[in-house]
């Protein structure tokens, strides 16, 4: 009787560890969940003021005019969370892959970065996936109000992003949110559909948005 009672244990035990590996995959594995993706875009110079230059980083460099800049691309489970650092049977990017990314990430590493971390979750190559972070951000309108500032600008998020939503008029108030920290305002986080229409966002990501009263846009450098 013992025997048997230790062999249910042995093999309780076992199923418990395959179904977590199984559930492991499911939130790794892209191929698991149809999702969507989130474009995430970062107001560099709130991020130079919390970061960046302390970093000593190029894009906080006087002069550059560094604004609002590609965090990433995110692929997002459709019922809440995201996967990460999935295994990918894609080559990783070149460097000139990631170098031609500045323009709008800003960094190279960054890039390279956002590609182990998210792009491999995506189910595309590293080009596949650099090319539709490039057209998601093409196509954003950002009003100039928001963009090109030259001193430092105090506005209400829900204004920000209504702004926002009148230059985009497909993105509705569930497609997007604006995220902040220490008042300033971060990123914009713009939810699509694998072929990059705007979709509405789930309650996961609609929880992360600002609640601030208002908010600082600091100067372009």
């Amino acid at each position: 009787m013992k025997k048997i009672f230790s062999a249910l244990v042995i093999i309780a035990g076992l199923a418990v560890l395959l179904w977590q590996q199984f559930e492991d995959t499911q939130r790794t594995d892209p191929a698991h969940d149809d999702g969507y993706l989130v474009l995430a875009m970062t107001w560099t110079p709130s991020w130079c003021a919390g970061t960046g230059t302390a970093r000593g980083d190029d894009r906080c460099a006087s002069g550059t005019g560094a604004g609002w800049l590609v965090h990433g691309l995110w692929p997002q489970f459709e019922t809440g969370g995201w996967p990460e650092f999935c295994e990918s049977t894609q080559p990783p990017p070149s460097r000139a892959m990631t170098a031609a990314m500045v323009d709008i990430m800003g960094s190279d590493g960054l890039a390279l970065h956002q590609w182990r971390k998210h792009g491999t979750c995506a189910g595309l190559s590293a080009d596949a996936y650099f090319d539709k972070t490039r057209a998601a951000f093409a196509g954003m309108t950002l009003p100039e109000r928001i963009s090109a500032t030259d001193g430092r600008l105090s506005i209400a998020p829900d204004a920000l992003m209504a702004e926002f939503r009148a230059a985009n008029p497909t993105i509705r108030e569930n497609m997007a949110i604006l995220t902040c920290r220490e008042g300033m305002a971060q990123e914009i986080r713009v939810c699509l559909t694998h072929d990059l229409t705007p979709r509405p966002c789930d309650s996961d990501v609609l929880s992360r948005g600002c609640r601030a009263r208002n908010v600082a846009l600091p100067a372009l450098p």
